[in-house]
């Protein structure tokens, strides 16, 4: 019989899951702050809906499987798609902009090993509807939010278009297809093989010699790398157009707040096939694998059936931000109990334990009740322990009249209350 979990799906034990809801609570406070609204999408969809534009990686590794009727289903491995199809659907009449925000789990066939599980949990950000640097620039400044309220002090972006290597292969007739192949492989940093695919389907050599120029051009002198950038583009004016769209996003995006360093990195390449402009990724200083990515998708929705809708955003990957975090923090956070432990006297009823902890909760206190028959001492031992502040203890006598004894286990004052005086049991545990 197999007890384990499957390779690379994990428990999260208590102190974890504290921490990837804080991770989480940041991530839903900044969707607040900037007006996203959540929404869920199921974990299961059709094989065809990421079978579109995900990217050859992608379909590679997805779960997928038959269900009963003979349709061909997979576990999501990225959410974007799902948003899109939501848009392009259910959402189609709602008003534009459109901003969308999710926490979902993921699943990827992925070989497990640091930053890659094969379940991974996302915070998304997406916003429909506008072709707007600004709209660009606030996804740079959502993920820049998030990172500083979780306190990764020392993150930083990397930058690019992917306009760009699109509209030079463009020119000599490299349809979308093998377009998602060059920049699939230059992904996976397959540059050789990327290089010999250009010149088979017909690529002409100052092309390619500047598609390698470009692919080593990277800095955060972003006056110099532009500059460089530039001439290196000069024959290729749709290209060129790509670079002053970048270079806008990056001066609005700074002007918005965004005070990291951004790495310009225009033969930047991303998997995903339905990325057409700006993209981006963002990690942490002295870590090799980002920890959020994304970028412009103007096709997506319309692909799926919607009107001609832009659309723009990134995936946080909590999975990887929770895992640098456990190994970053002194200790692992504690997670969130009641400050109350209910104590029983032997002989006390049942009954009254119940009466007296429901009436404690329908006033706002969580409480834990001993249910292991601990002796008074033991079970105030355990509640020090634990982190509480309060031990509430009943005994026949209190049975009898209708009270409750609270003892404050910081100050060791112990006081005797009627279980009708609500306004006094409030004012003992609100007052300390």
């Amino acid at each position: 019989m197999l007890i384990d979990t499957p390779r690379g799906m994990d428990d999260l034990l208590p102190s974890e899951m504290a921490l990837k809801r804080r991770i989480e609570d940041v991530i839903r406070e900044v969707f607040k702050l900037y007006g996203y609204l959540e929404i869920e999408t199921p974990t299961v969809e059709y094989y065809e809906l990421f079978a579109a534009k995900s990217g050859e990686e992608i379909r590679e590794r997805m779960f997928d499987f038959e269900d009963k009727a003979g349709r061909r289903l997979v576990l999501r491995p990225e959410v974007t798609a799902s948003i899109a199809r939501v848009v392009s659907t259910k959402l189609k009449a709602w008003p534009q902009p459109l901003r969308l925000g999710y926490i979902a789990d993921c699943y990827r066939y992925d070989e497990p090993q640091w930053g890659r599980r094969r379940r991974f949990w996302q915070g998304g950000f997406e916003l429909f509807g506008s072709k707007s640097p600004l709209a660009d620039a606030e996804i740079l400044q959502v993920s820049y939010e998030v990172f500083e309220k979780i306190g990764l002090r020392k993150q930083f972006f990397k930058v690019g278009h992917i306009g760009i290597l699109r509209e030079i292969l463009g020119c000599y007739g490299i349809e979308e297809e093998d377009q998602n192949k060059v920049l699939s492989m230059l992904d996976r940093k397959m540059r050789d093989q990327a290089i010999a695919y250009m010149e088979e389907k017909g690529v002409e050599k100052n092309a390619i010699n500047a598609i390698e120029n470009l692919l080593t051009l990277e800095g955060q002198d972003h006056e110099k790398i532009f500059k460089r950038a530039e001439e290196i583009l000069s024959p290729w004016e749709k290209a060129r157009k790509c670079l002053e769209n970048l270079m806008e996003i990056i001066e609005i995006a700074k002007a918005g707040g965004v005070n990291a360093p951004i790495i310009v990195s225009p033969g930047l390449a991303r998997g995903l096939e339905y990325y057409d402009g700006f993209i981006f990724e963002q990690g942490v200083e002295g870590v090799q694998i980002s920890f959020n990515g994304g970028g412009r998708y103007d096709r997506l929705v319309e692909l799926f059936g919607g009107k001609p809708t832009p659309g723009v955003g990134c995936a946080i990957g909590i999975t990887r931000i929770l895992q640098y975090l456990l190994e970053k923090l002194p200790e692992k956070p504690k997670p969130p109990r009641p400050k109350t432990l209910l104590i029983g006297v032997p002989n006390v009823s049942g009954k009254y334990m119940a009466k007296v902890a429901s009436e404690l909760r329908r006033l706002g206190i969580p409480v834990e009740v001993e249910v292991t028959g601990k002796r008074v001492p033991t079970a105030i031992e355990y509640a020090v322990k634990n982190g509480m502040k309060f031990a509430v203890i009943i005994g026949e006598k209190e049975e009898r009249e209708e009270k409750i004894s609270v003892k404050n286990l910081e100050t060791k004052i112990q006081v005797e209350i009627s279980l009708q005086d609500k306004h006094r049991i409030m004012e003992v545990f609100e007052r300390s």
